[in-house]
Formats: C-alpha cells, sequence, structure tokens
C-alpha cells in the first residue's frame, strides 16, 4: 500500500514511452521504465495482496470507453476559512484547449492498452495557468460501468505525506512543536526516542524499521489499528539504523507524525488537516477515506482484483489516508508555492533535501526532503511525491524549471504508471 517502491508492485514496462503525444527525456522514462518508480513513493507488495484478493476482473477483455470529458468548474470555495486564506482558485479548464488534451489523451490510451489500469485521470496546469483535465477508462470493469468522473475522490497513498508534513511545519512555525526536539515525550516507551527527532521523521532518517509488510498486519488487513499497535508491529520487525542516519523510507514515520500531531492539537491528524488547508482552500473533494469508498483495484499477476474494501483505511493513516481528486491537488500544490500554507523559512526547510536512494546510474540526483521527493535529470527537476494507496494511485509534480504542474490518479493500485504518466504529461508539455 504504501511502502518503498524498490521492494513491491509489477515493475512498469515501456508502455507509453514511444507514444507520439510526448517528446520524452529518455533517461527520465528510464528512472520508472527501469522499475526504481520513484522509490520515496507507496506502493503495495503484491506477494502480500495475492494472498486476500476479492474478485477477480480479467484485464483484456475490459474494453471501457475514453471520454473527452475535460473539467469546466473549479472546485467551489465556500468553505469556511481558519487558519490559512485561500489563494486564487486556479483557472477553469480550456476546452478549446485541444492540443494540449490530445496529447494527454494519447499518454493514458497508451498506458490503458497496456493492462495498466482500469481508469485514470490527467490534470496538468500550464505555466500560463490554464488547466487541461482528461480520462481514459471507466469507474468499473462492470460492463456498462459510467466513464470516470473527475469529481469523485481517490485514495492518493503516499501523497498524504505531503499534507502532514505541512501541518507539522505549521506547528512548528506556531511554536507548538519543536522540529528538533527528542520525541520522548511523544513516545515514552519507544526505546531510543530521545534521540529521534521530528525532522528525522519527516526525512525518513530516524532508522525506524517499516510495520506495512510484516504479517502480522497482512494477516489482519481488515481491522482497525491503532498508532502505537502499527509502531510496535515496525519495532518488531526491526530498525533500519540508527536516528540521524541515511535517509530509508519507512511508512512508520509518518504515522508515528500522525500521533505527534494528535497530542499537541488534541485533534486527529486528518481533522488538522481539514482545519488547516483543505477548508481553506476550497478544497471540497479532500479528506480522509471512510467506509463509503470508490471501486477501486490492484493489479496482481495481469488480473484486475477488487481491492475496494481490502483493508481498514487505518493501515495507510497519516502515510495514506487521505483521498483528493485532480483540481484539489492542484489547489494544494499552488498553495504550498506561493507562500498559502508556509513561510518561506519552511518552505525552504522543505526543500532542504537530503540524499535518498542512489539513482546515479540512471542519471539521476534523487533527494527527499520535509514530505516532497525531488528528482533531477536532464535539466529536469520535478518536486512532488507519488502514492500508491489500497486500490488507487497518485502522483503530484511540479517542474521546477516551466512551472507546469500535473496530478495523475488511478483506480487501480500498481507502482509506477502514474510516475511514468506524470513525467510524460510534464515532458510533453515543455
Amino acid at each position: 500500500m504504501y511502502v518503498g517502491a524498490e521492494t513491491c508492485g509489477p515493475q512498469a514496462d515501456d508502455a507509453g514511452v514511444g507514444d507520439p503525444h510526448d517528446r520524452p527525456m529518455k533517461r527520465s522514462l528510464i528512472l520508472i521504465t527501469a522499475g526504481i518508480v520513484l522509490v520515496g513513493a507507496a506502493c503495495a507488495s503484491d506477494d502480500d495482496a495475492a494472498t486476500s484478493p476479492t474478485t477477480v476482473a480479467p484485464t483484456t477483455t475490459v474494453a471501457p470507453t475514453t471520454p473527452e470529458s475535460p473539467a469546466t468548474t473549479a472546485p467551489s470555495t465556500t468553505a469556511s476559512p481558519s487558519t490559512t486564506q485561500a489563494p486564487a482558485p486556479p483557472p477553469p479548464t480550456n476546452p478549446t484547449n485541444a492540443v494540449r488534451q490530445e496529447q494527454l489523451r494519447g499518454i493514458l490510451e497508451s498506458h490503458r492498452a497496456a493492462g495498466e489500469f482500469v481508469g485514470a485521470r490527467i490534470t496538468l496546469q500550464d505555466p500560463d495557468g490554464t488547466i487541461t483535465e482528461v480520462t481514459s477508462g471507466t469507474q468499473s470493469v462492470d460492463p456498462g460501468s459510467p466513464p470516470v468522473d473527475v469529481n469523485i475522490p481517490w485514495n492518493i497513498g503516499s501523497a498524504t505525506k505531503t499534507f502532514v508534513a505541512v501541518v507539522a511545519l505549521q506547528l512548528a512555525e506556531e511554536g507548538r512543536l519543536d522540529l528538533d526536539a527528542p520525541i520522548a515525550g511523544f513516545f515514552p516507551e519507544l526505546p531510543g526516542a530521545d534521540r529521534i527527532t521530528p525532522r528525522q521523521l519527516l526525512q525518513h532518517t530516524s532508522g525506524l524499521g517499516e510495520y506495512l509488510d510484516d504479517p502480522a498486519v497482512q494477516g489482519d488487513l481488515a481491522r482497525e489499528w491503532a498508532p502505537a499497535e502499527l509502531i510496535a508491529v515496525a519495532e518488531a520487525s526491526g530498525r533500519y539504523g540508527e536516528p540521524g542516519g541515511p535517509h530509508r523510507y519507512a511508512n512508520t514515520n509518518y504515522i508515528a507524525l500522525g500521533e505527534i500531531i494528535r497530542q499537541v492539537t488534541g485533534n486527529p491528524w486528518y481533522d488538522e488537516v481539514q482545519t488547516r488547508i483543505a477548508r481553506p482552500l476550497g478544497m471540497t473533494s479532500t479528506s480522509y477515506v471512510g467506509d463509503d469508498r470508490p471501486v477501486g483495484y490492484k493489479l496482481i499477476d495481469g488480473a484486475f482484483v477488487d481491492w475496494t474494501l481490502g483493508s481498514h483505511p487505518s493501515i495507510g493513516g497519516a502515510t495514506g489516508g487521505l483521498q483528493s481528486t485532480g483540481h484539489d491537488l492542484l489547489l494544494f500544490d499552488a498553495a504550498l508555492r506561493d507562500g498559502t500554507l508556509l513561510t518561506p523559512e519552511s518552505r525552504a526547510a522543505m526543500e532542504a533535501f537530503v540524499p535518498a536512494e542512489d539513482l546515479s546510474q540512471f542519471g539521476i540526483d534523487h533527494g527527499y526532503g520535509l514530505g516532497l521527493e525531488r528528482y533531477g535529470m536532464d535539466g529536469m527537476t520535478v518536486i512532488g511525491h507519488m502514492g500508491t494507496g489500497e486500490a488507487q494511485n497518485s502522483y503530484i509534480g511540479y517542474h521546477l524549471e516551466t512551472g507546469t504542474t500535473v496530478a495523475v490518479q488511478t483506480n487501480t493500485a500498481a507502482a509506477g504508471p502514474q510516475a511514468i504518466m506524470a513525467v510524460e504529461a510534464l515532458t510533453a508539455a515543455t
């Protein structure tokens, strides 16, 4: 669901790389098609997922429609603001932007033809503010299923981490959380907590291990898990290293951050996301994943397995428990970059990237900041985060050199396609 991509999922192939609608920067696509798929991202272990599938639907017999359905209305901004002033909403989609629509639709269709998802959507904002949104496929594999709806929120997986990081940084700005103080006061029974800091949790440099792949969790996906239980599972599985050591991606870090936010504010982390980010920005389709979820799938051994209710949202929690839409994600990205959500100092801290997984053999400079990833390649720098949720995928990325932003979402959880499509979309937009 939310673990480091180097260990999970079917590896991405070359589908879509040769599509005439993109102008690929070869190394950036080699990165993802080689199976690296933005290793700071999150995804489920297919070996674990395959142990408890529900309904399997073949990938080769589904022939969903390919509607031309650009959104024409920006999200409502009528929600009452709290601590954040909402920026001006992005301009509405320009339905006459036929060239950009064709480029993005071609990217989606090439990947759908390769059997990578049931349905997907791309929302892209060009530097001039024009938003283009296209979809491909259907909401489910059922015959007669309606086409993808851009207004239905899908789980964004580990892109949730960026929201949680913003809340933590806001608390630091308010003097309520010291990013460099030990977390022992929050976790008095956690060994070595006097040497672990919130900044290390945000950067994945705390040394904490991973809970998600542990048999205790994978064998009991349906029940609600408390954060303390997930941290205990990770501890039993063993740590990756010492506090302050090299970056090592572990979802446990953000489970701990969610608990810290609760203790500092007295509210669940997702309530703080609503109060501080979603409502003030008019992100009306962004919330914690609940019981009433849109249909979603895992791609297992070439088949779409219905995973809509495959695991309890608490297993994702503060590491991957939000759902959203493309338009909402663009609102968030804009507010993150224009100073609406954070001070310049906090934004700089967020982008103080430490070395992440070594991708130099692919010509990639890979770093991880405070809830953000950076990939530098062939003069192209992308800052954002990828996520594979329990039954859907996401990627939100900002092209530093051009100012183009893209959000990619699919209703099928398989590590890689969303990242590939995001890079292809950003490349096509240059």
